[in-house]
């Protein structure tokens, strides 16, 4: 109304509303959150991790879908369609699976839907000397950055791509295009020190390396809230210890 007369009423009227509605029930923004389970994280990370002396390896999801850095069009595609996740590893796994970067799922969608193939015959000998044969070859036709992110917010997706029967067997080289300097974390690091980095940074995936920069697993937000925090407690401190164990004899 623009009178001013009427300012502190209200005030004092909308503060006591609200005061009295945070007595009976969470905020409707807050209750919104929980029916959609949404992994939002607090200011301060659970009170599990305060108690119990977590670390990055216990949380982590070890189940990693990760890509080489020159991979075959056909495994990009079946992993595209076969997995809802938005950013991919990208490891050498001749070097026993050392992190080269990482691609994000838009990127992927994006060169297969402009066919940024290399022939078959492209990258002879390459799954067994790796990335380093390679050297600065460069094969694939190279999508600019500006057209790639031209489209933004509406990327093509996997459902959006047909792949003809000759081209499974085609290169697509992700180098140009991966990030090389991801954020990462050691898988001994503490949960609060990984709390601190998704809080500061927003970020919506880690991934967690060994001593020599393997990627040893993953960390998204889901992982950090309290219900999976008590679980990984549940499994046992070195669940991580077990599973790379299982692995290694089979």
């Amino acid at each position: 109304t623009g009178d001013m007369q009427y300012v502190l009423p209200l005030m004092t009227t909308l503060m006591c509303a609200r005061f009295t509605g945070n007595v009976f029930n969470e905020g409707l923004y807050d209750i919104h959150i929980l029916l959609k389970n949404i992994p939002f994280m607090e200011p301060d990370v659970s009170s599990v991790a305060e108690k119990h002396e977590i670390v990055a390896g216990q949380v982590m999801s070890t189940d990693v879908k990760c890509f080489r850095p020159v991979e075959r069009v056909g495994n990009v595609y079946d992993l595209l369609r076969s997995c809802d996740h938005g950013n991919f590893p990208i490891v050498d796994i001749t070097s026993g699976g050392t992190l080269y970067g990482t691609v994000s799922r838009s990127t992927l969608c994006t060169l297969l839907k402009r066919r940024a193939f290399a022939p078959e015959e492209s990258f002879q000998g390459y799954d067994e000397k790796g990335v380093d044969s390679l050297g600065p070859k460069r094969l694939s036709p190279l999508v600019q950055w500006d057209t790639i992110e031209r489209v933004y917010p509406r990327y093509p997706t996997i459902d959006d791509i047909q792949i003809r029967s000759g081209d499974s067997n085609c290169w697509l080289d992700l180098r140009p295009y991966a990030n090389t300097a991801p954020y990462t974390i050691n898988e001994s690091a503490s949960i609060q020190r990984t709390y601190r980095l998704f809080r500061t940074l927003g970020l919506r995936f880690l991934c967690v390396t060994n001593h020599n920069n393997q990627v040893v697993g993953i960390i998204t937000r889901k992982n950090l809230v309290h219900d999976s925090l008590e679980k990984c407690l549940l499994l046992g401190r070195n669940a991580h210890d077990k599973i790379h164990e299982e692995r290694t004899l089979s």
